[in-house]
């Protein structure tokens, strides 16, 4: 019956109005504002603090992910272990007394890495080598790699075999080069000085962002708290309530969960718990959405063709697609559209605010 009301009314109407009857996925699918009444968003007042890089950021950085890599062990003697240190250790893991599956083996283990549970690596600070230690510890909960050790208490027998220190690199020219050769990302840096400024940037650039979605999270909630919203379309929820599930995912996947393993361990929420709040972010993203598309209709804000092909260029630059037609396939282009006409009404709304800088926070 739906369907026939579709065709009669496509017979007798507007193509403009076929529009306006079919699907509502998208924005370009609706009149804003038709679903929100706008509140005052000219001149808000906003309070947001700043956001600074770190200090000691960029010396851990680099550290971490170009020094050490680089950094050779060398065997000491005559003192115990210190944090930072690599021990080479027999342990055997026991519940109640039994052995547990992948409780025992040998390792070499940097002291500080976090690489077995809370309680091990610092028991292990001050022991010397030929030590056997008793730790009477307990898994976390949950622990995913093992279900059934959640929240157990166990004791782990550990031999110390060996110390060893590592020494890192100096940061050189020479070393930037051997990296860069070796494939490591850095940037287009042939110079310490070079990788230095490269890394520092990545932080700055971060900090920005931090900054700006401060600002916009201010300013977006300023509007909608004076704004009023009619029904909005089921489908454009559904689609933004997905997009906020697929990122979910991702994270993830990028951490070898499953989605529910993530929201147990780093949210505390089971499928039902999280699936409510995918629906209720969704329904608020869509809010938001529609009140900046409502904004830009009434401030002459739309993304203009020659700024889209910017973006779309730029996007192809980024990720090395070939052509428009290849960068489709892989990005929603409807929500590409979508997301710079967010941008254009939030520097809008930026320029036309009171914003007052807080206290410094760090990113």
């Amino acid at each position: 019956m739906k369907k026939k009301m579709f065709v009669l009314a496509g017979m007798i109407a507007s193509s403009l109005f076929l529009t306006a009857c079919g699907s509502k996925e998208y924005l370009k699918d609706i009149k804003a504002e038709k679903y929100v009444t706008l509140g005052n968003y000219m001149g808000l007042e906003a309070a947001v603090q700043k956001v600074e890089v770190p200090e000691g950021a960029v010396e851990s950085y680099i550290e971490e992910n170009f020094l050490a890599p680089k950094a050779e062990t060398a065997p000491v003697t005559g003192r115990p272990v210190q944090e930072g240190d690599v021990v080479n250790i027999d342990f055997a893991g026991y519940q109640d007394g039994v052995a547990f599956d992948g409780g025992t083996g040998t390792s070499d283990l940097t002291i500080g890495s976090g690489q077995f549970i809370d309680g091990f690596e610092d028991g292990l600070i001050g022991a010397n080598v030929g030590d056997q230690l008793s730790l009477d510890l307990t898994f976390p909960d949950p622990y995913t790699r093992n279900p059934e050790l959640s929240g157990a208490p166990v004791v782990f027998e550990v031999t110390v075999n060996s110390i060893s220190e590592r020494k890192m690199p100096a940061l050189t020219d020479k070393l930037v080069e051997e990296l860069s050769a070796e494939g490591y990302n850095v940037g287009s840096c042939q110079t310490a000085a070079e990788l230095e400024d490269w890394v520092y940037d990545l932080y700055d650039q971060s900090a920005k962002s931090t900054y700006d979605n401060q600002v916009e999270t201010v300013l977006a909630d300023a509007v909608m708290g004076s704004s009023t919203f009619e029904e909005l379309p089921e489908e454009m929820v559904l689609r933004y309530t997905k997009s906020i599930e697929e990122n979910m995912n991702i994270r993830a996947a990028s951490m070898g969960m499953t989605l529910s393993q993530y929201m147990q361990l780093y949210q505390g929420l089971d499928e039902a718990g999280y699936r409510a709040v995918f629906d209720e972010q969704g329904m608020l993203m869509t809010k938001k959405y529609v009140m900046y598309q409502a904004i830009a209709d009434r401030e002459g804000l739309a993304p203009t063709q020659d700024e889209i092909s910017e973006e779309i260029s730029a996007l192809m630059t980024i990720y090395g697609y070939s052509s428009e037609e290849e960068l489709a396939k892989s990005v929603d282009m409807e929500s590409f559209k979508e997301d710079l006409m967010r941008k254009k009404v939030v520097a809008f709304l930026t320029e036309n605010a009171n914003i007052q800088e807080t206290a410094a926070i760090v990113d």
